[in-house]
């Protein structure tokens, strides 16, 4: 990916939601359809998001990404009243990263292990949560039909600066490498992501709702969201 044409992807993604057109935004869940546990159907999963009012909603893959379009800016509130909707839909609980075009493409650009990425299937983006709207209503409702969500959820954790988090030695972690940004670790894996060297306790630290894409993932739900945008 060009940060040339991710950064102008970004900036024509924020003028179309000034113009008023519909804003479109990334939703991430961790850990469904893995092995036999948590199954969802895309169909059901899509069906998530339609029955709370949000449009164009397309999934990609059946490991938890979804493109869909809001007819105004999400909140955290809204990232509960998904989670609480999943829950009902799947009988399981799973927390939402759920992140404006703009955001994702800004964090996607922003990598700076493309360089030595050179198989963007073992160059991994691991996305924490974060409000989904640059500047959203503090008193923003629910989008429309969305149950109540019964307490915080996963969302509660909110924003997870990583630029704060010491990261795993380099020498310890060797061909590995990792880097941070605000909403984002970074990492690359040459051996491949089963064979990681960094402890499960690192990762531990970010919570329940954080999730990873390898960049192949992340590119195409990239283009996804540039199709979209005028």
């Amino acid at each position: 990916m060009s940060g040339r044409g991710s950064a102008g992807a970004a900036s024509a993604a924020a003028g179309a939601a000034a113009a008023g057109a519909p804003q479109q935004y990334v939703g991430l869940v961790r850990g469904i359809n893995v092995g036999g546990n948590n199954r969802i159907t895309m169909a059901d999963f899509r069906a998530i998001f339609e029955g709370l009012g949000f449009s164009d909603v397309k999934t990609l893959l059946q490991s938890g990404n979804v493109v869909f379009a809001s007819d105004r800016p999400l909140a955290l509130a809204d990232v509960r009243a998904i989670e609480h909707a999943f829950e009902t839909a799947a009988g399981f609980r799973a927390g939402f990263v759920v992140l404006s075009a703009a955001q994702f493409l800004s964090i996607l650009d922003a990598n700076p292990l493309l360089a030595i990425g050179t198989d963007l299937s073992r160059l991994v983006v691991t996305f924490l949560p974060q409000p989904p709207a640059a500047a959203p209503a503090p008193d923003a409702a629910p989008p429309p039909d969305a149950a109540p969500a019964p307490d915080a959820g996963p969302a509660a954790a909110a924003a997870f600066d990583a630029t704060s988090v010491e990261l795993p030695d380099a020498a310890s972690t060797l061909p590995e490498v990792f880097a941070a940004g605000p909403h984002a670790v970074y990492s690359w894996h040459p051996d491949g992501i089963s064979n990681s060297r960094v402890p499960v306790s690192f990762w531990k630290q970010f919570g329940p709702v954080y999730t990873a894409r390898n960049v192949n993932t992340a590119n195409k739900l990239a283009a996804l969201l540039r199709a979209r945008t005028p």
